[in-house]
């Protein structure tokens, strides 16, 4: 008995966190919180660490290509999800993870789609986006409720809720992919930096990529490009006498093109040099009328049979090649 309870003791012991340490961290957050500073050699820590959970992040990340028709519709459902998600303070990945829905979702729609149900694209922002404050989120809101910010239309929940589906399904439930914010996340963790720099690095990065998703050029680049030419944004900006050599140093790890990661900086420079006017967007809807729209269930049905049948077509041809074998 004695043993039992010695060990759940350690076991409980196990879960407890050194307080000192939040301390230290505290106190140097008072010293240095003013100025981000980087470590003398930005990747000094051990990047060779845990190379397996780098190879599955290059082995998944893919691109989105939505029809260029759909780039202003696009761009119009993509200000629309960051200004709703920063009237509810959703993280930036809930907004990152609605653009990869949306953008993922519109590869399966043509001009013509758009043409002839003008609703489709403002219902497609609004169900990618309650997905993926359900993926993110701890209290989201009601779906009447989320469509706060300047919309056409209104939509009943239950609409929203089948159009959940059609998305859901049209995605094949793949609803963890692979996105910028995974490949931060996954070098800094590997910095080693202290919790606050940490943080103050991601974040920055981070609201870097969305004060660019709306641009189509966006949907070019694959989530490890925009990653590395995010945090080779931010470098210039802290450290630009080293700037080459973290470049360097982060080429190196993720094996990424240097002409590509060069292109899309370049991109992320002049979309960010035009806004710069930061992400925090406020409700204003400029006295505009709304009405409860509601889409007829065939609407949302025959688009997703259609879809849906596109979608085994897809994976049919996909898997040919095996069977034959």
């Amino acid at each position: 008995m004695a043993i039992e309870q010695t060990a759940q003791i350690s076991l409980l012991d196990a879960l407890y966190c050194e307080e000192e340490k939040w301390n230290d961290v505290v106190e140097d957050t008072n010293d240095d919180e003013t100025h981000l500073t980087l470590p003398p050699s930005l990747l000094e820590q051990d990047l060779f660490w845990d190379d397996h959970e780098l190879h599955s992040l290059f082995s998944k990340e893919a691109q989105a290509h939505p029809n260029p028709t759909l780039s202003l519709p696009r761009k119009e459902s993509v200000d629309w999800i960051l200004k709703t998600n920063s009237h509810y303070a959703f993280s930036p990945l809930t907004a990152i993870l609605a653009v990869n829905f949306l953008d993922r979702f519109l590869c399966t729609l043509t001009a013509n789609d758009n043409d002839s149900q003008p609703w489709m694209m403002q219902l497609a922002a609004v169900t990618c986006l309650s997905l993926a404050a359900k993926v993110e989120e701890t209290h989201v809101p009601l779906l009447l409720d989320l469509q706060v910010e300047d919309t056409k239309y209104v939509f009943e929940s239950k609409t929203i809720q089948r159009m959940e589906l059609l998305v859901l399904s049209s995605l094949q439930w793949r609803m963890n992919p692979v996105t910028p914010v995974s490949f931060l996340d996954h070098i800094i963790r590997r910095l080693g930096l202290k919790s606050y720099i940490h943080w103050e690095f991601l974040t920055t990065c981070e609201t870097l990529l969305l004060s660019v998703a709306s641009d189509p050029r966006y949907t070019l680049y694959l989530p490890s490009v925009l990653a590395t030419a995010a945090m080779l944004h931010v470098i210039h900006r802290l450290e630009p006498r080293r700037a080459a050599e973290y470049e360097s140093q982060l080429l190196g790890v993720l094996k990424n093109n240097k002409e590509e990661v060069n292109e899309c900086y370049e991109v992320i420079r002049e979309v960010h040099s035009i806004s710069n006017t930061g992400l925090s967007f406020h409700g204003c809807n400029n006295g505009l009328k709304r009405k409860i729209f509601q889409v007829q269930d065939g609407e949302i049905l025959s688009d997703s049979s259609s879809i849906c049948k596109k979608a085994r077509a897809e994976q049919q041809q996909s898997l040919s090649p095996l069977s034959a074998n």
